[in-house]
């Protein structure tokens, strides 16, 4: 049978729209799908903070350590223990206002100081000292004695930061581990996260003790991660830093500098591309990322910084309103996916699992997001 011209043409016009509306949905489902953001408010996040602290303080020991990880699969508590996350579960206790249980943990602290000319260091010798787990815990001394008043830890927090000091280069890069035995910093090691951490430290630290001119070299870490240290430390991609974006929010009153605001903006875009994309993925089965506590809290701590310096720098006051959305997004779902209070597994509640198995820094950013969230929802 011969087909005209017209039919061969109403032929291949409706197969193109055909291959064109496969492809548009398969667009919304694999790449953009629609957005599922639950519903939550201050309370129930008030209520999930409460429960994930919880966690950490059933799992204080003797010796000042708490619960490192845990399988729900077979019921065993990991034996492994991190020093940087013992210092940001330090951070998260005392920010939430529960002293006696980041006291207690002081104890492992203070059993693992190193003392080295000026400064001090949080180090289990003979293992290098790190800079992150240094910087997390001059971060949780300085939370302390901001919800407190008390100067107990002044002179320690001080020599801490001396350590962080040494550890910095001329061009503000941060050195990651400084090594007992031969007594000085290994050459040429840098970690992901330590040196937005050591901002945050630096700036806290000058939040606490104005007078004393930690300013400078906060600003000469955070010039550095604005313009160097993704080239000079040999990331593919540009790292959406959620230690920086707190550092950045701290130091804003002493006024950030254009490459600095302008690495605030860039940090923002990162945290809301992420939450857009997990808030489309939620509850897919082919979702081949990690929805851990500390993946989507790290998110949330980052987002809920940025927020939180918009208001104080005209220059980013735009993206408050973009950010809000998508920290209340990202609320509901950490807010699910928190094992209720109700279960009957005591090491399981209040925490959040990936493959059955939490560890402590889960329900530390976790806790840190959803802290910031609460700013946004009141």
């Amino acid at each position: 049978m011969k087909i005209s011209i017209r039919d061969h043409h109403r032929r291949w016009l409706l197969r193109t729209l055909l291959i064109w509306a496969i492809g548009a949905v398969l667009l919304r489902v694999a790449v953009v799908p629609a957005e599922t953001c639950p519903a939550v408010d201050s309370a129930a996040v008030s209520r999930s903070i409460d429960g994930a602290v919880a966690w950490l303080v059933r799992g204080l020991r003797p010796d000042g350590r708490y619960t490192y990880g845990y399988s729900s699969e077979s019921g065993k508590v990991s034996p492994s223990y991190n020093e940087t996350r013992h210092s940001g579960v330090l951070y998260i206790l005392y920010r939430v206002g529960r002293t006696r249980a980041g006291d207690a943990g002081m104890r492992h602290v203070l059993a693992n100081l190193v003392e080295h000319g000026g400064w001090t260091a949080f180090a289990t010798v003979p293992d290098d000292a790190e800079l992150g787990a240094n910087a997390l815990l001059v971060a949780a001394l300085a939370e302390r004695r901001l919800v407190t008043g008390q100067n107990r830890y002044d002179a320690l927090a001080r020599r801490l930061g001396r350590f962080i000091l040494a550890q910095m280069r001329p061009d503000g890069s941060v050195l990651e581990y400084w090594r007992p035995a031969t007594e000085r910093p290994v050459p040429g090691v840098f970690d992901k996260f330590a040196t937005g951490e050591a901002l945050y430290a630096l700036a806290l630290l000058n939040r606490v003790f104005p007078t004393e001119g930690w300013a400078r070299p906060a600003h000469r870490v955070a010039g550095y991660l604005a313009t160097r240290r993704d080239i000079a430390e040999g990331y593919a991609t540009r790292e959406p830093d959620h230690w920086a974006a707190y550092g950045l929010d701290t130091l804003a009153p002493t006024g950030l500098t254009a490459a600095e605001a302008a690495y605030a903006r860039r940090l923002a875009g990162y945290f809301g591309y992420e939450i857009r994309f997990e808030s489309g993925r939620t509850g897919r089965p082919l979702n081949l990322f990690t929805e851990s506590g500390a993946d989507l809290g790290v998110v949330g701590e980052g987002a809920a910084a940025i927020w939180r310096l918009a208001g104080q720098d005209r220059r980013l006051a735009d993206l408050r309103g973009e950010l809000a959305p998508r920290i209340r997004c990202l609320a509901g779902i950490t807010v699910g996916r928190q094992v209720p209070s109700t279960s009957p597994d005591p090491l399981a509640r209040g925490a959040w699992f990936f493959h059955g198995y939490t560890q402590m820094d889960d329900q530390q950013h976790a806790v840190g997001a959803l802290l910031g969230a609460r700013e946004v929802l009141r």
